[in-house]
């Protein structure tokens, strides 16, 4: 299998005239460079749910100028323990102070294929159609891509996941600290919430109204299901329900505007008929983006 080189997969030497390597950039780049690795390590979530809660070794590859102080940190990862392949890549655009700007996967770790199942294969049939099985069933892909791009943002869906209901905390507003739900309205329905991170890469500015137009999940071979009114739809609960509570949940909702380089992230809510199989999740605000499943 092809090693990663000594570049990243997107040329950074000949889109940076700036981009320096190894221990140049290190001593050149301190704060960006820790910076940059530690909002990797302590936002492992963007890796998605095969990687989030694994144990990861970083490498930096290179750092290029962006210009007006930021810098675009190159880093490749990887499963600490148990992996032979290639690594993922990653950039992060950092300031001087060492605040993170943007964030963007070029390419999610590949183990490689092992070489002894191959030869087994040939001895039968039967051991023929299970290594087939072992080959193609890569631990790191079956998912979702890691982003993908519209004419104006970047968009990244997590996959869909279902529950009766859910429970959350959130301010009122009057500012008060409350616990609310959203349970569905209808017979033989549940609540499926989708974790989405919009990031404008290449705007001076996109401004969006998240209402019940901005998103659309679809079932597979049916129909698309429009969001939940995440303000409407919510009701408060007592401070010790906690069936089903998500404790990370920021419910996307109301007018943003996102300059370059910011980004969003939060959750849609949708209705949708039991045990559904979604087949794509659509961004309809501000820009038109499709995430497949």
């Amino acid at each position: 299998m092809e090693q990663i080189s000594d570049k990243p997969q997107e040329s950074a030497g000949e889109e940076h005239e700036g981009f320096i390597s190894g221990d140049e950039a290190r001593e050149t780049f301190p704060t960006q460079i820790a910076a940059a690795l530690r909002y990797a390590s302590d936002n492992k979530y963007d890796y998605g749910p095969k990687l989030r809660d694994s144990d990861l070794d970083w490498d930096v590859e290179g750092v290029g100028s962006m210009g007006n102080g930021i810098s675009r940190v190159y880093l490749r990862f990887k499963p600490s323990t148990s992996f032979r392949g290639e690594s993922g890549a990653e950039y992060l655009d950092v300031d001087s102070s060492g605040a993170v700007l943007a964030r963007r996967q070029l390419r999610v770790p590949k183990q490689q294929l092992p070489v002894f199942l191959i030869g087994f294969a040939i001895v039968s049939l039967l051991a023929l159609a299970v290594i087939q099985v072992l080959l193609w069933a890569n631990p790191f892909e079956g998912g979702p891509d890691p982003y993908v791009a519209g004419r104006i943002l970047w968009l990244r869906a997590e996959s869909a996941q279902a529950y009766p209901f859910i429970v959350y905390d959130a301010p009122s507003a009057n500012g008060e600290d409350m616990r609310w739900s959203i349970k569905p309205a209808g017979d033989g329905t549940e609540v499926v919430v989708v974790e989405t991170t919009l990031i404008n890469q290449t705007s001076g500015a996109v401004n969006m109204v998240i209402d019940r137009d901005a998103a659309e999940l679809r079932i597979r071979g049916s129909i698309g299901l429009k969001p939940i009114d995440i303000i409407s739809d919510s009701y408060t609960v007592n401070a010790d329900e906690d069936g089903n509570y998500l404790s990370q949940f920021m419910g996307m909702w109301g007018s943003v505007t996102l300059d370059q380089g910011e980004q969003i992230t939060g959750h849609m809510v949708f209705e949708a008929p039991k045990g559904s199989d979604f087949s794509e999740f659509r961004w309809l605000a501000g820009d038109t983006a499709v995430v497949r499943y």
